[in-house]
């Protein structure tokens, strides 16, 4: 299980993700955690990621939303 998990990046909580979060979450109305998976997948140079709590078809900066269940 470990191995399967240590094939993915994972972005730390800094102080660019947290303001880039507070930033999304204002502009978009999002909650901080939303905004703070967004914030993120931008900084790992993501251009979607999936989720079925966030609009799919709000473009948030740049980052796609694809929600796996529609």
């Amino acid at each position: 299980f470990m191995e399967t998990l240590r094939r993915f990046p994972v972005a730390p909580v800094t102080v660019d993700v947290l303001d880039a979060a507070l930033d999304l979450r204002s502009r978009f109305s999002l909650s901080y955690w939303d905004s703070a998976i967004l914030a993120a997948a931008r900084i790992m140079d993501c251009d979607h990621v999936y989720s079925e709590d966030m609009s799919s078809t709000q473009d948030y900066n740049g980052i796609r939303v694809i929600n796996p269940f529609t």
